[in-house]
């Protein structure tokens, strides 16, 4: 595996987890490449939803890479901020495909709550002539071509000026100042967040799961999500499991900080994820590898 830090500017970065090539099998293969978004809040980034989901997705396959964006209130209005970094970080996977063999046309996003939330930012404003103009990029190199929203926060509501709003025990600035970028935000400042009523034909395919049990993001947040897909006739899975508090990860030991965090129910989302995805990146083309078996490399 090849894990590398790539700056992208004083406060963020990401770690990437690719596959290395190799001479026996998949020789040359191109991969997918999953960008993971950990939640928190827009306060901090969870480990919890990071390293543990980007292994995951190399099991199945796929190169992988964790965004740790812009938290901890260094900057205001910080959904508009991480959604910039998350920008540069798939511009760079893309400007890097052919040293890394990544598949260009299977870059994927998948987040959990507040990361959730970016995902699904990323999917239906990466082609935002404003994003492309700011990165100096044509908007190509910005595509999202699968998204996967985890438990995600499509949208807030306004907070009474002053309070200092989820998860944050040192706020540095009020919550409102943290998610609208104001301390008294207008509707439109507040709609500016609300990212389920951005999709449109640009959007891609989308396989969502929730828990109806969340008391921290309403399901109703994934539900809306799906029933505007479905009215722009956007491909999507929608998966709502009974049971389950919010923030269940991987739902295994693996992720795991307490007993809640094990639910054997809600533990198949990633099988029943990898189902959908096969019928996007098992294309025929390249399925096995772009070169020849090469029985040379086993000579001494």
């Amino acid at each position: 595996m090849i894990c590398k830090t790539i700056p992208l500017n004083e406060t963020a970065h990401f770690n990437t987890y690719f596959l290395n090539n190799s001479n026996e099998y998949n020789v040359g293969k191109k991969r997918p490449f999953v960008l993971v978004l950990p939640g928190g809040a827009y306060a901090f980034t969870s480990d919890r939803e990071a390293e543990p989901i980007a292994l995951r997705f190399n099991s199945i396959g796929c190169h992988a890479g964790v965004l740790w964006y812009t938290t901890r209130d260094l900057v205001p209005n910080v959904p508009r901020n991480a959604f910039e970094e998350a920008m540069m970080a798939i511009r760079w996977v893309r400007e890097h495909a052919d040293e890394y063999l990544v598949h260009t046309d299977q870059i994927i996003v998948c987040g959990f709550s507040a990361g959730g939330h970016l995902a699904i930012e990323c999917a239906t404003m990466w082609h935002e002539d404003w994003i492309a103009k700011k990165l100096g990029c044509d908007s190509d190199l910005l595509k999202v071509n699968l998204a996967i929203p985890c438990y995600a926060a499509g949208k807030a509501e306004k907070m009474p000026v002053g309070e200092s709003g989820p998860l944050m025990l040192r706020p540095k600035q009020t919550g409102n100042m943290r998610f609208f970028g104001s301390d008294d935000p207008t509707d439109e400042q507040v709609e500016a967040y609300n990212c389920l009523n951005k999709v449109d034909e640009h959007t891609p395919p989308m396989f969502i799961w929730h828990t109806y049990e969340d008391q921290l993001v309403d399901v109703g947040n994934s539900i809306e999500l799906a029933w505007n897909l479905k009215k722009h006739d956007i491909p999507f899975e929608l998966h709502i499991f009974e049971k389950g508090e919010h923030g269940l990860a991987l739902a295994d030991r693996t992720t795991a900080r307490k007993d809640s965090h094990k639910n054997p129910h809600v533990y198949h989302w990633f099988e029943l994820c990898e189902e959908w995805l096969s019928n996007y990146i098992d294309v025929a083309e390249g399925m096995y590898g772009e070169l020849p078996f090469n029985p040379d490399f086993m000579k001494d």
